[in-house]
């Protein structure tokens, strides 16, 4: 349903008109004078409203995207073809002056220019030998503030950097994210080798056991949107979120409330799958997605230096 939208940043604001918050930030970048490219620096939130908050640790942004008049769900509807090839069409975002159209562009392409980052689903794919791993991760005691936390991170990240073996870094990233950031559980999903879907190779939780190398296609879930769009995101409600692909909870038996998804993406480009933490004790915040995504992208610098 396309509706107007606010889109502020400090005091410098953007209307526009599009179907969700996602395509309405994209349009309203170039008006608050940033470049599409910030995109993929991004951590999100939405809430209950229909609003969205985006943060840009690097630049100090905090962007705000709010529905006017009657709220729109926080919700996309996921194309039925693959999204990896096709540019990104749950965006919908409407062409601009600047952007050209192909003469031969179907409808739903035209509607959606491509942004910088839309060609990370065709980012070089590392093959993780073995079995996937299963982590035992307790909780802490007690949240942390998020200073101690970020302190903590960098103390740690030489476990991701130094690991000996691609494996041991997938363990390493997922069993540190999940101690910053108290989750019930958590995986590490990274593209397979065909490039054609989403592997998870490591968990905790309740049901990592029967997660663990399985395979979920490429252009489904909300891992499969953060893979191809590169933006972290925390969904309040996965259940009324259109995007979730419930057949995973379905084959589990383990339902997911409450989920953080964060890209693990090289910081010069690349992304190589997503890091989730599912059902908190208490609702997810931007430090939890800022503390993730540091996580996620020390583990993507590991995976494009082996490339290199």
């Amino acid at each position: 349903m396309t509706q107007d939208w606010l889109v502020t940043c400090g005091e410098t604001r953007a209307e526009v008109r599009a179907d969700n918050w996602l395509g309405a930030l994209a349009l309203a970048l170039p008006q608050l004078g940033l470049d599409l490219g910030v995109m993929a620096r991004l951590v999100c939130a939405t809430e209950a409203d229909g609003s969205a908050t985006a943060h840009d640790s690097r630049a100090g942004l905090e962007i705000r995207v709010t529905p006017v008049g009657t709220a729109a769900p926080p919700s996309f509807t996921m194309p039925e073809s693959s999204f990896a090839s096709i540019n990104i069409p749950f965006l919908r975002i409407p062409a601009t002056p600047d952007v050209a159209t192909p003469a031969d562009a179907s409808p739903m392409q035209a509607e959606a220019p491509t942004l910088p980052n839309a060609k990370m689903a065709a980012s070089p794919t590392v093959e993780i030998e073995g079995p996937g791993a299963f982590l035992a991760v307790p909780p802490p005691a007690a949240a942390l503030p998020f200073d101690d936390r970020m302190e903590e991170l960098f103390l740690r990240l030489g476990e991701i950097n130094e690991a000996a073996t691609t494996k041991d870094a997938c363990t390493s990233a997922l069993r540190l994210a999940g101690e910053l950031v108290t989750s019930e559980a958590g995986a590490l999903l990274i593209r397979t080798r065909a490039g054609d879907g989403l592997r998870f190779r490591a968990a905790f939780g309740p049901a990592a056991a029967a997660l663990l190398d399985t395979t979920i296609p490429l252009d489904r879930g909300i891992a499969g949107f953060v893979n191809q769009i590169g933006v972290g995101v925390a969904i309040g409600d996965a259940r009324r979120d259109d995007r979730h692909y419930a057949r995973v909870d379905k084959s589990t038996g383990y339902t997911t409330r409450e989920l953080l998804a964060v890209p693990v993406r090289a910081e010069d480009g690349g992304t190589y799958g997503v890091l989730e933490l599912i059902n908190p004790p208490r609702p997810f915040t931007a430090d939890d997605l800022e503390l993730a995504t540091r996580v996620a992208v020390s583990l993507g610098n590991v995976f494009r230096g082996m490339d290199q």
